[in-house]
C-alpha cells in the first residue's frame, strides 16, 4: 500500500491523472486473495520456467523450500495474448461455421533485444494446465522457413540484392526413390522473372526453390542454425517450403535473431533465483552474439514489410493502428492444417499457431487464421512502428 501510494502521489504531482483519483485509487483494495497457493493463473508460461529450472537444478534442489523465482512474465500482456486467442478463435469457428472449440492455438511473445519470454499460452482456455502447444506442438511450419532461404541470399551481396531477378517457373525434381516433386504457386500460376523481394513477399514457392537449390541446401541450413533452430533439419528440397516441424517456441528463437537485426539473444523465462533469505543462487544475464550478417538481416526486413504491405499479409494494416510499419511471414501447410505468422516491431516478437490437435483441416491460410489473433493482440498492446 505503501509504494502504490507513492506511485500514486509521483503520478498526480507529474500531472499524469488528478489528486481526485489519485486519492480514489490509494483507497481502493488491493484485490488480493489470502491463502492461495496456486503460483500463478498462467500455467503455460510457468511450464517454460520449470523446465529452465529444471535444465539448470537438481530435482532435490528444486523440491526444497524457500526458492524465490523472478520471472519474465508480463502479466497484463498475458492477459492480452489470452483473450486475443480465445476470442479470436471463437470468431473464426463462428465466421467459418466450424464445430465450436475446433480450434487450438498457441502464442509466444518475447523481448526483441533480451529475448525474454513476457508471454506465453499453450491452449485457448488459459488457466488449463495440461498438452502446452507453445512448447510441444511440434507442426510443420510452411513459409515461415522461406526468410531463411532469403536471408542466405542476402548474405551473398556480390550475387543477391533485393531488386535481382528470380525466375518463378515450374520445376521438377526427382528423388532417389523415382517419386516426382513438382511444387505449385498457392494461385497456381507461374510469374516469370520477379524481383527477389516480391518472390518473398508474395511467397512463391517455384522462386524460392529455384533460389533454395542454387544456394544449397546446406547453406540454408548453417543459416537455420545461426538463428536459433538447434533441431536437426532434413536436407530435402521440400524443407525450403517449410517440410519442417517446430514449435511455436523454436519458430520465436529465429524470429527474434531477425527482429534484433542479426543478433540472437537466447529466450529465457527467469531472470535470477533466490534463496528464502534473499541471497542470489543465479543469475540469468544477458547473453548476446552476432548471429547473421546485420546488413543481409535489414534487407530481409524491409522484404517482410513487403509481405504486410502487397503480399500475403496485406490485410494486416486494417487490424492495426493507421501508419504502424511491422514485419512478419505467413505460413500456410498442406491441405490447410497449420496457420502460422510471425511479426515483430522494435520491441516485441510475437508468434501464433492456429490448427486442429487432431491434425485436421482448417481451411485457414496464415493471413486468414494466425495473422488475425496476432493482429488482435498488436491491436490490444500497442504497436512501437519499425
Amino acid at each position: 500500500r505503501k509504494r502504490r501510494a507513492l506511485v500514486l502521489d509521483i503520478m498526480a504531482a507529474q500531472g499524469l491523472l488528478s489528486s481526485e483519483l489519485a486519492a480514489q485509487a490509494a483507497d481502493a483494495p488491493l484485490g488480493i486473495r489470502q491463502g492461495q497457493r496456486r503460483s500463478s493463473g498462467s500455467p503455460a508460461f510457468m511450464d517454460l520456467v520449470r523446465r529452465q529450472l529444471r535444465r539448470d537444478y537438481r530435482e532435490a534442489d528444486l523440491n526444497a523450500e524457500g526458492l524465490r523465482i523472478f520471472s519474465t512474465l508480463d502479466p497484463w500482456l498475458q492477459t492480452q495474448a489470452e483473450q486475443s486467442l480465445s476470442g479470436q478463435l471463437q470468431q473464426l469457428e463462428k465466421r467459418r461455421a466450424l464445430t465450436a472449440d475446433s480450434l487450438q492455438g498457441a502464442v509466444v511473445v518475447a523481448d526483441v533485444e533480451t529475448g525474454e519470454v513476457t508471454a506465453l499460452v499453450g491452449d485457448r482456455k488459459a488457466n488449463y494446465a495440461g498438452f502446452n502447444r507453445a512448447l510441444d506442438a511440434v507442426r510443420p511450419v510452411g513459409s515461415l522457413i522461406k526468410p531463411a532461404v532469403y536471408l542466405t541470399a542476402l548474405a551473398r551481396p556480390d550475387s543477391y540484392q533485393l531488386m535481382s531477378e528470380l525466375e518463378d517457373t515450374p520445376i521438377r525434381l526427382k528423388g532417389s526413390d523415382g517419386q516426382v516433386w513438382s511444387p505449385r504457386n498457392y494461385d497456381q500460376q507461374s510469374h516469370g522473372e520477379v524481383p527477389l523481394e516480391t518472390a518473398l513477399a508474395k511467397s512463391y514457392n517455384q522462386a524460392t526453390v529455384r533460389l533454395g537449390l542454387s544456394l544449397g541446401l546446406e547453406s540454408v541450413v548453417d543459416t537455420l542454425e545461426s538463428l536459433g533452430i538447434q533441431r536437426p533439419v532434413k536436407l530435402y528440397p521440400s524443407m525450403l517450403l517449410g517440410a519442417v516441424s517446430l514449435s511455436p517456441l523454436e519458430v520465436t528463437q529465429m524470429y527474434q535473431t531477425m527482429a534484433a537485426g542479426g543478433y540472437h539473444a537466447t529466450l529465457k523465462a527467469i531472470r535470477e533465483v533466490t534463496d528464502s533469505q534473499g541471497r542470489l543462487l543465479s543469475r540469468y544475464p544477458l547473453v548476446v552474439a552476432r548471429a547473421v550478417d546485420p546488413k543481409a538481416v535489414y534487407l530481409l526486413r524491409h522484404a517482410l514489410q513487403e509481405v504486410v504491405k502487397i503480399g500475403t499479409g496485406k490485410t494486416l494494416p486494417g487490424l492495426l493502428p493507421k501508419g504502424v510499419q511491422v514485419a512478419g511471414k505467413t505460413g500456410t501447410t498442406d491441405d490447410l492444417r497449420d496457420s502460422w505468422f510471425a511479426g515483430y516491431d522494435r520491441q516485441r516478437v510475437a508468434v501464433v499457431w492456429v490448427g486442429r490437435d487432431d491434425n485436421g483441416a482448417t481451411g485457414l491460410t496464415g493471413s486468414s487464421g494466425a495473422m488475425r489473433v496476432w493482429g488482435a493482440l498488436m491491436g490490444r498492446v500497442g504497436v512501437d512502428s519499425l
